[in-house]
C-alpha cells in the first residue's frame, strides 16, 4: 500500500508547475526607458555606456529607476515591481558583458569644510558652485563645454544622493569615467583623505534645502492653466489676438485644436488654438535650451463647451521649464509666464 505521503508526492510531480513568468527586461526597457535612452542607451537621457556601467553598481541602477531625478527629465517608476526593476537592470547590465562593481554600504567620514574647498577648486567648473550642474545658460551652449557629451549631473539631486553610495562616489572621483569629461582625480595628485573630504561634502547636500528646478518661484503643479471667459467664442478669440498685439507679440495663423488628429470633417470648430511669439524672445530661449522648441511657439486655446461657456487654456511654461534644470531658462519662462497671464487678463476684462 502506498503511503499517503508518497501519493501526495506523485500527484505533485504529475501536475505541471505554474510559476510566474520571468519579467522581460528588454520589453520593459523598450516600454519605460527607450523613449529617452533609445535602444542602445543613448538619446536625450544620460548615456548608459559600458564605461559608465563599469563604475555604477546594480543597486545604483535599481534605485535610480525607483527615485528618478526630480526636477529633471528622468521620472521615478514607483509602479514597477521589484522583479521588473531587476529585469531592466539585468538587461542594461548585459550590454557590457561584465558584472557590476560591488561597493561597501559603510559611510565615509571626512572633513566637510575642507571638502568644500576642494570641491570649489576641482569640481565647480563642471558641476557648478552649488552642485546643481546648471550654471549660466544652457547645457548645450554656455554651462556645458562643447566637448561634454551631456550636461554634468546635478550632484545635489535627491534622486542621485539616494541612489549613490559613498564608496561609489569616491570611486568615480578617483578614477573618473573613461569616454567622458569626468577625469581621474588621482592624476591631479589628490590623496586618500582628499577623496574622503570631498565625499563628506557632497553627502552633506542631503541636509540642504535645495529647490528642485532652480531659484524661480515654485509654479502651480498643474500643467494646463484654465481660465473662464466672460465673452462668447468669437469675441474671446478676438480679445486674445488684441492682447497679443498689445504685448508686442505676433500671432500666427489660427489652428483648430484637433487639426491633423482626426478626419477634417470631424474637427470640432469650437476649439481654436491661437499661436503667438515674440521672435527675439523665442530665439533667446531657444539658444538657452533648444529642446524647448517642442513647446514653442506659445499658444492659448479657446474652447466653447456644450453649455456655451468659453474657456481659455494655456501651458504652464514655468512647470515645463523645470524639466531642463536650467536657472536662466527658468527666468525666461517666468517672464513669459507673466506675459501670458497678462494677455489672458486683457482678453477677459
Amino acid at each position: 500500500m502506498i503511503s499517503r505521503y508518497v501519493l501526495v508526492a506523485l500527484i505533485a510531480l504529475s501536475c505541471p508547475l505554474h510559476l510566474p513568468a520571468a519579467a522581460d527586461g528588454a520589453a520593459l526597457y523598450e516600454t519605460n526607458c527607450a523613449a529617452c535612452h533609445q535602444v542602445n542607451g543613448g538619446g536625450i537621457g544620460l548615456p548608459l555606456s559600458a564605461s559608465k556601467m563599469a563604475s555604477v553598481s546594480d543597486n545604483y541602477i535599481k534605485l535610480s529607476i525607483r527615485h528618478g531625478r526630480a526636477g529633471r527629465i528622468m521620472p521615478a517608476f514607483p509602479e514597477l515591481s521589484n522583479a521588473q526593476v531587476d529585469a531592466i537592470t539585468a538587461y542594461i547590465r548585459s550590454w557590457s558583458g561584465v558584472p557590476g562593481p560591488q561597493y561597501p554600504n559603510t559611510k565615509i567620514t571626512g572633513d566637510s569644510a575642507r571638502g568644500k574647498s576642494l570641491y570649489q577648486t576641482y569640481c565647480s567648473s563642471c558641476h557648478s558652485a552649488d552642485g546643481s550642474g546648471e550654471g549660466y545658460g544652457t547645457g548645450v551652449t554656455y554651462s556645458r563645454q562643447r566637448a561634454f557629451a551631456v550636461m554634468p549631473p546635478a550632484i545635489t539631486n535627491p534622486g542621485f544622493l539616494a541612489s549613490a553610495s559613498d564608496h561609489m562616489i569616491k570611486q568615480v572621483i578617483m578614477l573618473g569615467r573613461p569616454g567622458s569629461a569626468m577625469k581621474s582625480f588621482l592624476d591631479l595628485g589628490l590623496k586618500e583623505q582628499d577623496f574622503n573630504d570631498l565625499v563628506s561634502y557632497i553627502r552633506g547636500f542631503e541636509n540642504e534645502n535645495y529647490a528642485i528646478g532652480g531659484t524661480a518661484a515654485e509654479p502651480d503643479n498643474t500643467p494646463a492653466l484654465i481660465f473662464d471667459s466672460p465673452y462668447d467664442f468669437a469675441n474671446t478669440i478676438a480679445g486674445v489676438k488684441s492682447a497679443i498685439e498689445g504685448n508686442n507679440f505676433r500671432y500666427l495663423p489660427d489652428r483648430y485644436l484637433e487639426k491633423g488628429l482626426t478626419d477634417p470633417s470631424q474637427i470640432n470648430r469650437r476649439q481654436m488654438t491661437v499661436r503667438f511669439c515674440n521672435f527675439e524672445q523665442l530665439y533667446q530661449m531657444m539658444r538657452v535650451e533648444p529642446r524647448l522648441g517642442v513647446g514653442l511657439p506659445c499658444r492659448i486655446t479657446v474652447v466653447e463647451q456644450d453649455d456655451g461657456a468659453v474657456k481659455l487654456i494655456a501651458m504652464n511654461l514655468r512647470l515645463i521649464a523645470q524639466l531642463f534644470n536650467n536657472d536662466q531658462l527658468l527666468e525666461y519662462a517666468a517672464e513669459l509666464h507673466a506675459i501670458q497671464l497678462e494677455i489672458i487678463d486683457d482678453a477677459t476684462l
